[in-house]
C-alpha cells in the first residue's frame, strides 16, 4: 500500500507528519518519530475502518 505522507518541522520544533488521504496527522521529535508514528496512527485507523 502507499500514500502520499506530508513531513515538516513546525514552529516549535517538532516534526509533523500527516497521510493526506486519510486526515492522519502526528508528530515526533525526530522525523523518523514522526513517519513511525504515522505507520502506527494509520494502522489504528484501518482497523477502526474495518469495525
Amino acid at each position: 500500500m502507499q500514500f502520499e505522507v506530508e513531513v515538516y518541522r513546525n514552529e516549535t520544533g517538532e516534526w509533523v507528519a500527516t497521510a493526506v488521504a486519510y486526515k492522519v496527522t502526528v508528530t515526533g521529535r525526530t522525523e523518523q518519530e514522526a513517519l513511525a508514528r504515522v505507520m502506527d496512527a494509520l494502522a489504528h485507523h484501518f482497523k477502526g475502518a474495518k469495525t
